[in-house]
């Protein structure tokens, strides 16, 4: 005799993922499994960080993209323009250079007339580069700037100089063109620094530990990565209990999310702000961190996605009774190789069309997580075979009907639906009770029990 509410006991003593769902690690096997979890949740922050340098900071395509975003941000216009002006009037005298302009009964007033135009000269700049044009100049000029200094990064040789020390780069296409432009409107008198648009990037006994650095990002970004899933892989393979481990690498992977939080949202203010005391410097700053770091945040949307996808596969496939009865309603389907599998692509598929992070279009990663969730299916298929082998009635649809009828009749009658759960596994039970001491026959049996699961 078959009752539902039996068979979920059942499935509460059955082994899960090839271990007993009551199997525990030893102290010293825990302590195995925990350290390796901690180092691969490390390994796996570490590698969303180093990818995230390598795909932002080191790609002269994605640095001119965020740098050229930055610029249409209205706060680094501002920080840009007060910054020109102030170079403008450190580096010309202003008020002697009106004081040539205006005649001679005002020259006087060149002073005051220099003072009060400056707000007015740093919001026509700012509108200036606001520009598609300008925007476009500057964009190029990162791109040429950027790639100059990877030549350099990667060990070749490039148009930087080296001259007393240093190792500067320059972006002068765009600032002879405002040279140019300012020269022309000023009648020349009003010209900028010979050395404007040089930047310095490091001094030259810096350069050899910036190469090492690159080198070594680029190396392991991606290893780094999977060699933490492998670390992962160890720990689920020696634990007994092993659906606990995998809820442990879970908390392990939004642990290192949470990090990666930290750094993005705590870290970067405070270095921010050390850096200048200038409320409009500082907000500039904060708009061009949270640009350059939206694809940190992207990674570490699909990192805790991932960590949450793991523990709900946990939870589906514990001894819960909830998650008993969710598993042993569709094992009938999880058998089918075709269904199961097929709608596992079909979801692969929507997220590769929708594409809502990143990492939805790289492929290495694409490859690496759909093989992981196949694994998975695949365990879980094995999982409900052995637990429900005679389960095969395919009534999803019947099924969910009549726990939608369930919880109404328990909400309309002031029943939670717990207890209208545990009413109806009573009254199979009673049932059963009758039908095995030869009180109702089979078909009597069969017609009331399909009656208490079309009223509950």
């Amino acid at each position: 005799m078959s009752v539902t509410k039996g068979q979920g006991a059942t499935a509460a003593e059955a082994p899960q993922g090839g271990t007993s769902a009551t199997a525990k690690n030893s102290r010293s096997r825990k302590s195995v499994i925990a350290v390796l979890v901690v180092i691969g949740s490390l390994m796996l922050g570490v590698a969303v960080l180093a990818t995230w340098i390598d795909k932002v900071f080191l790609d002269s395509d994605a640095w001119a993209d965020t740098s050229a975003s930055a610029l249409q941000k209205q706060s680094v216009r501002t920080a840009l323009s007060e910054y020109v002006v102030q170079q403008v009037y450190a580096n010309v005298d202003v008020p002697a250079q009106l004081a040539r302009a205006l005649p001679a009964q005002a020259r006087g007033l060149a002073g005051p007339v220099a003072v009060a135009s400056q707000p007015y000269a740093q919001r026509a700049i700012a509108a200036g580069l606001a520009r598609p044009g300008v925007v476009a100049l500057w964009r190029d000029a990162n791109v040429r700037a950027h790639a100059q200094l990877m030549r350099i990064l990667n060990g070749g040789s490039g148009p930087l100089t080296t001259a007393n020390g240093e190792v500067a780069i320059d972006v002068r296409p765009l600032v002879n063109q405002l040279a140019s432009s300012l020269a022309s409107r000023t009648n020349r008198s009003v010209t900028l620094p010979p050395d404007a648009g040089r930047f310095v990037i490091l001094q030259s006994d810096q350069l050899r530990l910036a190469q090492d650095g690159t080198k070594i990002l680029r190396a392991i970004a991606l290893p780094l990565g999977l060699l933490a899933l492998v670390v992962f892989a160890i720990a689920v393979y020696i634990s007994r209990a092993r659906r606990r481990t995998l809820i442990a690498i879970a908390f392990g992977m939004l642990a290192a999310g949470l990090v990666l939080v930290v750094v993005r949202r705590v870290i970067g203010d405070q270095v921010v702000n050390s850096l200048t005391q200038v409320p409009d410097v500082r907000a500039a700053g904060h708009d061009v961190w949270m640009l350059a770091t939206e694809r940190l945040a992207a990674a570490n949307i699909t990192l805790c996605t991932v960590a949450l996808l793991l523990l709900l596969g946990s939870w589906f496939a514990g001894p819960g009774h909830r998650a008993t009865q969710l598993r042993r309603l569709l094992t009938p389907y999880l058998r089918d190789p075709a269904i199961a599998y097929g709608a596992y692509g079909l979801v692969l598929l929507v997220l590769l069309v929708w594409a809502p992070v990143p990492a939805t279009r790289e492929p290495v990663l694409i490859v690496i997580l759909g093989v992981l969730g196949a694994i998975g299916i695949e365990a879980l298929r094995r999982i409900v075979a052995r637990e429900f082998p005679d389960a095969t009635e395919r009534d999803l649809g019947g099924h969910l009907s009549g726990g939608l009828r369930s919880a109404y009749h328990g909400v309309r009658h002031g029943t939670p639906p717990e207890a209208a759960a545990d009413a109806r596994y009573s009254s199979l039970e009673r049932l059963a009770s009758l039908h095995d001491r030869g009180a109702i026959s089979d078909d009597e049996f069969a017609a009331e029990k399909a009656s208490l699961l079309a009223h509950h």
